[in-house]
């Protein structure tokens, strides 16, 4: 696997100078320098400028664009074009546009727009890749490959038909095992001819809601598209290593979607790397999470292919970034395992969906603006870093387990709470950790469990054998294993387990649970300790919870006929110990839980600064960051006294101006 090899903090971002005139390039850069810009992505959106024509190449303009960040010491991210298809495409070769969920066929435009299973569409890719790998493979500035651009939706062509059916004989061998798996004798929905097979879609098996009657069915054809977007960024790394065995290959992800498994595509990136976009509402530990979840993905550090240095405009109100917000945000992915800070874009683009998306280089074009001189000066700050700083990485003994699987389970079915988001589920336990500033990876269920103490797999509603066989020997080992409410409902086909709930866990977890209430917003339930303490209210999902070889923790308070039935259990097992959280439970419950399970779960934090911790053998940098827009004050807990940015030093107490950062070694 080939490395990237830096030595400093890349700083940079996407630029388009195909949408500016020549005479206007050196300029720009002039500009981007001095903010200390080091490195640029571009060539994102240039196919139908390279191939005008099936075959016919055209490699003047990225050659000059290549030569200009060559000459001026700026390192080259190049990117393979393929995320949008040239107008001559669709229309010579109209299967390689996408047919989306209602059976519409595109024509043309937008991007993201060419159906993965295309024969035609690998050709044409395989070509361009070719082309660029070989011509721009020996370019000393080169640092890095980007594949597409934000691999994201699905198709329903014919082609995807075709080899869906393809992909579910390799699979499960014959119909009757397809029948079997996805018991399709609800709702008579037996096949007998593969043919008959269609993908779930609002012409045929979906819901308005897009919830489908046969869930094995939706979920094996959102692996298979997966798959299948999967299969065509492997098509142009393995093109690309043809030529170039030295520099890395990687594709920018967004937040963690419900399209794409990014642990299943984590292998085949040599490093990884996404983009930040934080709605205005989104708190501060949503954003932790998605750098968390982004580092979990190799237990590296990764890229910050994109933010914005100002407005996103795409929200409905573009709203502006705070003075400092931009500069506490970057550190903050910095924090959590960054080792860039990039933006899309360098310069804005005069016209087109984009026009009004921040930049470092506005309108104006003028270094006097606020949002050039902020990006300055962090430009200027990344510099300080010491080169072993890209050398550390983030150190911790708690995991908390992300499953597609089960975002994909629990988001297809109907009940017990309408629009039941995965998300929000794991964000709640998430929340609570980071507030309490415990660090945490986000790994997958597939993983290896043996570096942690503690694992929390909330809302786990799709189990397997090798998972549940490994978290059973990792609690006989002495870990503490938490899972909660919808975990263990289904097994990986979405059948429910026969048995009941917990299925292949319920030994472990030493409960059983048959019903389930569902509690509005507005009717919270108390939740009793069993020393008859109130520690908290739960809304949402309430099990009743029956417990057989295990220790209650909490009940149900009398205000329902459940008040007998446990909330939350202890089960001692082998050296270790599992718990059962059967009940919603607000933020004061949570941490009632977790200060059972995790040694030295602080009481004493401030929710507005973030704690984080880089290291390196024995080297550590500690972030202080004030993710708020007030003055913040704090202990100083023996972290350290000097600032590596300012240069101050830090007695007992450390003062925060609004979104200010410190860090300490």
């Amino acid at each position: 696997m080939a490395d990237l090899k830096n030595d400093s903090v890349l700083f940079g971002g996407d630029y388009n100078p195909e949408q500016w005139p020549e005479s206007s390039w050196q300029n720009d850069i002039d500009k981007l320098k001095r903010a200390s810009v080091n490195v640029a992505t571009i060539n994102v959106f240039s196919w139908s400028l390279l191939e005008p024509r099936e075959d016919k190449y055209d490699f003047k303009m990225l050659d000059k664009i290549v030569d200009l960040l060559n000459k001026n010491d700026i390192k080259m991210i190049l990117a393979t074009s393929t995320a949008a298809i040239p107008a001559w495409i669709s229309h010579k070769y109209p299967d390689v546009s996408r047919t989306d969920i209602y059976g519409k066929h595109q024509i043309q435009g937008k991007r993201h727009n060419a159906c993965p299973n295309s024969s035609n569409f690998k050709k044409l890719t395989q070509g361009l890749v070719t082309e660029l790998a070989t011509r721009y493979s020996d370019c000393s500035n080169l640092i890095c490959w980007h594949v597409s651009n934000e691999y994201e939706g699905y198709c329903y062509c014919d082609n995807c038909a075709k080899a869906f059916r393809k992909w579910l004989k390799r699979k499960y061998g014959t119909l009757k095992n397809v029948n079997r798996e996805w018991n399709t004798n609800f709702w008579s929905h037996t096949y007998y001819d593969w043919d008959e097979i269609e993908p779930p879609m609002m012409t045929t098996d979906l819901f308005p809601n897009q919830k489908s009657v046969i869930s094995g069915a939706a979920i094996d054809y959102r692996r298979f598209q997966s798959e299948s977007l999967l299969s065509n960024y492997r098509l142009e790394r393995d093109i690309i290593k043809q030529f170039d065995q030295i520099h890395p290959v990687t594709t920018n992800f967004i937040q963690p979607q419900k399209d794409i498994d990014y642990f299943e595509w984590a292998p085949y990136l040599d490093v990884i790397s996404w983009d930040s976009y934080p709605m205005p509402d989104d708190t501060a530990d949503q954003n932790a999470f998605q750098h968390d979840v982004m580092r979990g993905l190799k237990k590296k550090p990764f890229l910050l292919m994109e933010q914005t240095p100002n407005q996103q405009n795409w929200y409905p109100y573009n709203v502006l970034k705070k003075p400092g917000e931009m500069r506490m945000l970057s550190y903050q992915a910095i924090a959590h395992g960054a080792n860039s800070i990039e933006y899309f874009q360098l310069k804005q683009s005069r016209s087109g969906a984009e026009k009004f998306h921040g930049a470092v280089l506005s309108h104006s074009n003028s270094e006097n603006t606020r949002t050039f001189r902020e990006v300055a000066k962090l430009g200027a700050e990344l510099r300080k870093l010491p080169n072993s700083f890209l050398e550390t990485n983030i150190q911790t003994s708690i995991a908390i387990v992300f499953d597609w699987d089960s975002f994909w389970g629990l988001e297809n079915s109907i009940g017990p709470i309408a629009n039941l988001s995965y998300m929000n589920e794991v964000l709640r336990f998430y929340k609570s950790l980071y507030q309490h500033d415990v660090t945490v990876d986000v790994v997958s269920k597939h993983d290896d469990f043996d570096n942690y103490h503690v694992v929390i797999a909330p809302t786990l509603y799709m189990l397997s054998n090798d998972f549940a066989s490994n978290i059973k020997q990792f609690v006989k080992n002495g870990g503490k294993f938490l899972t909660t409410y919808m975990s263990g409902i289904a097994n990986e086909t979405d059948n429910i387990f026969e048995g009941g709930y917990l299925g292949p866990i319920k030994e472990l977890m030493g409960v059983s649970v048959d019903e389930r209430d569902a509690r509005r917003d507005d009717q919270p339930i108390d939740i009793i300790s069993k020393k008859g303490q109130l520690i908290g209210t739960a809304t949402g999902v309430c099990d009743l919870v029956i417990p057989e070889d295990a220790e209650t923790l909490a009940t149900y308070s009398d205000d329902v006929f459940y008040s007998d039935y446990a909330a939350i259990t202890r089960h001692r097992y082998g050296q270790g110990e599992s718990y059962y959280c059967g009940a919603g439970l607000d933020e004061k419950g949570i941490s009632y839980l977790f200060a059972k399970m995790i040694p030295n779960y602080k009481n004493e934090f401030n929710r507005s600064v973030e704690i984080t911790v880089r290291s390196f053998k024995t080297k550590n940098y500690v972030f202080l960051i004030n993710t708020s827009d007030e003055t913040q004050t704090i202990n100083n807990h023996k972290y350290g006294t000097y600032d590596l940015l300012s240069g101050k030093k830090f007695g007992t107490r450390i003062t925060l101006a609004p979104f200010d950062v410190v860090i300490l070694n």
